[in-house]
């Protein structure tokens, strides 16, 4: 029931607000039409305005009025009545059969006539499966359909209507985190909105300012905020309000006013309260929580905490879920509660690796995107050139001299897309690359609060010393691909001994090299730290002596050497430890690093080889080796 309410709200920002004293006019209107193709148009138009308060009722009429539009072979309203029953399942939160019936709808709007009222129907049918793609977490699709509902509303200038389009791909971007893209959109459906349609207008300029506090620009988002609480008092939402007085709870933080920001965390409890919209309140109470536990009143901070984690656990949201049981550990330490706080502490980490999959698979969808609009610049790129071609080819005709322009330049066309088909590749390149970044920093930070918990706050500061050294060569190389063999080592020394510290020296290590080899030979940044973790974790830690890890560089002929090795227990062994445990750690790390090992293959066109091998002396197990061979490159100069 909760999951149609928030649903139901969330359409009412999507479609056509209309005034409940609408549905009972067209009621009248319909029992006295005598005229059989106006009451098929009037069941269509009362199901389109029971949408906000019946959805029972919108799917009755618009089911009458597709039998009635079958019987009289009018397409138009078919595709109408169609559209109208998917929406009605939609608000059910019955996906599969809403899709369906928008695709029926589509296909038959497809062979309407070409006129603004058959291309809005079309553009309308695109927008629901969109909302519908969306509310299915599948960005791609919604996109997709946005996309094409934005360009027939641009067409046939339907600004109401494209202002709402602009918002919901605005939102979309925001939700994968691709804040430049979701300004971009959010500005056009707030520019459009503007003086048209207060509900858009007031709920992009809400989530405006959300991103302009990001950007760190606090006057700028204020500004927003203030447009949107503005229309929000002459169109009263409760749910719009209690999202933008949590927004405004972040301003005035972002200010150090928090007696402020409790405020406005209490206009949007009584805002959500009103609806019953537990979705909104779980975020109302964990930023009171927060306040509270920054003014150091735990018995606050705890009550809104737990209420909130309540409210997520129950909603199934694991980034609420993991920042509430954090901010309990936290408390709990405070207060003394040892056990709590690890307790807490252990749920933060198994909700965090549910979050760490969600933030995986958000950047997997934006790199997929933002490789879908290059690949779409390419195709754009080829088809202009491919026309400009044909006219040189015609003109060719007229004389040897304009033949040989035009071999000219189809010659030059062909070897920039070749070249555009390389940066493709480079780009894909750089996006597993900076997919493992944030994964790396996620375990370095789980790690430092496991340590905090458990080893007291000296260790942890040095432990922290450690960390941040780590992070400036990590912020370094971030800009680059490859780096140097010696900065590469340095960055292995570091994370070594960082876990050296964590696992109470568990293990020694060794790292060199040979002396042949250049200083500026190049290797992908960050390269072997998954091989080196995985040795940690699955090999010498789980083992009862000291373990060793030794890695060496050598280079051989044109290849360069990457060599670990662990006297762990092995890689049979450390499978079925993982089978056994119920909260294995699994890392994504080896399978991006193996990704990028792969694209650096097809990139440079030279063989790259992994091996991973049990090291044995007859039945005896030694440890593991992890051998990798580059191709020998330097740093250009």
């Amino acid at each position: 029931m909760m999951r149609r309410i928030l649903i139901f709200l969330h359409i009412f920002f999507v479609y056509l607000i209309s005034a409940q004293s609408g549905v009972d006019s067209l009621l009248i209107v319909l029992r006295k039409e005598k005229d059989p193709q106006k009451i098929l148009a009037l069941q269509n138009q009362v199901s389109d305005a029971y949408k906000y308060t019946e959805p029972e009722k919108m799917q009755k009429y618009a089911v009458l009025a597709l039998k009635n539009a079958v019987i009289q072979n009018n397409a138009y309203q078919q595709s109408l009545a169609h559209q109208n029953i998917g929406v009605s399942y939609q608000l059910y939160g019955e996906f599969d059969k809403a899709i369906k019936h928008f695709e029926i709808a589509e296909k038959i709007s497809g062979n309407l006539p070409d006129s603004k009222k058959y291309r809005d129907l079309q553009a309308k049918i695109y927008g629901s499966k969109g909302f519908v793609h969306m509310q299915q977490n599948e960005y791609a699709k919604a996109l997709e359909n946005d996309f094409r509902a934005m360009k027939i509303y641009e067409e046939t200038g339907n600004d109401i209507q494209l202002a709402k389009i602009y918002n919901n791909i605005g939102v979309i971007y925001k939700s994968i985190d691709d804040k430049e893209n979701a300004l971009k959109y959010l500005l056009e459906a707030n520019k459009t909105s503007k003086n048209k349609e207060p509900f858009t207008f007031a709920k992009s300029a809400s989530n405006i300012g959300v991103i302009y506090l990001f950007q760190n620009k606090p006057a700028l988002a204020k500004r927003y905020f203030d447009d949107a609480l503005s229309s929000y008092r002459s169109n009263p939402n409760p749910n719009g309000l209690g999202e933008l007085y949590n927004n405004y709870s972040h301003y005035y933080i972002k200010i150090n006013q928090p007696d402020n920001a409790k405020k406005s965390l209490l206009k949007a409890e009584e805002n959500f309260l009103s609806i019953d919209d537990t979705f909104g309140l779980s975020d109302t109470y964990l930023y009171l929580a927060q306040i509270y536990f920054d003014e150091s009143n735990l018995n606050l901070a705890r009550k809104f905490a737990q209420k909130s984690l309540d409210l997520a656990t129950v909603l199934d949201l694991p980034e609420a879920s993991m920042t509430n049981e954090k901010l309990l550990s936290q408390i709990y330490d405070k207060e003394g509660k040892k056990d709590l706080a690890l307790e807490h502490l252990k749920n933060y980490d198994a909700e965090k690796e549910k979050f760490d999959k969600i933030k995986n698979e958000q950047q997997r969808l934006k790199t997929e995107l933002n490789f879908r609009y290059e690949k779409e610049k390419l195709e754009k790129t080829e088809n202009e050139n491919r026309k400009r071609l044909k006219w040189i080819f015609g003109f060719s005709l007229l004389g040897i001299g304009v033949l040989g322009l035009f071999f000219y330049n189809r010659n030059k066309e062909k070897q920039k897309t070749i070249l555009l088909q390389k940066q493709l590749a480079e780009f894909e390149h750089k996006a597993l690359h900076l997919q493992m970044n944030p994964h790396f920093v996620f375990n370095c930070l789980a790690a430092i609060s496991a340590f905090v918990v458990q080893n007291g706050k000296d260790e942890a500061i040095r432990y922290l010393a450690k960390f941040s050294k780590l992070m400036r060569l990590t912020l370094e190389f971030s800009k680059e691909s490859v780096i140097t063999i010696d900065k590469e080592i340095e960055a292995l020394q570091n994370y070594l001994e960082l876990e050296q510290l964590r696992f109470n020296h568990k293990f020694d290590f060794n790292i060199s090299k040979e002396q042949n080899i250049e200083d500026d030979t190049a290797i992908p940044s960050l390269l072997l730290q998954p091989y080196v973790e995985n040795a940690i974790i699955h090999g010498v830690v789980p083992k009862d002596e000291k373990g060793f890890i030794n890695i060496t560089f050598k280079q051989s002929e044109d290849q360069l050497l990457c060599i670990i090795t662990d006297n762990g227990i092995g890689i049979n062994q450390s499978k079925m430890n993982k089978q056994n445990s119920v909260s294995a750690h699994q890392s994504m790390a080896m399978e991006i690093s193996k990704k990028r090992l792969e694209t650096l293959e097809l990139l440079e066109n030279k063989k790259i080889e992994l091996s991973i091998t049990e090291l044995k002396s007859d039945s005896k197990i030694l440890g593991t080796e992890v051998l990798i061979k580059l191709p020998l490159e330097y740093i250009k100069q």
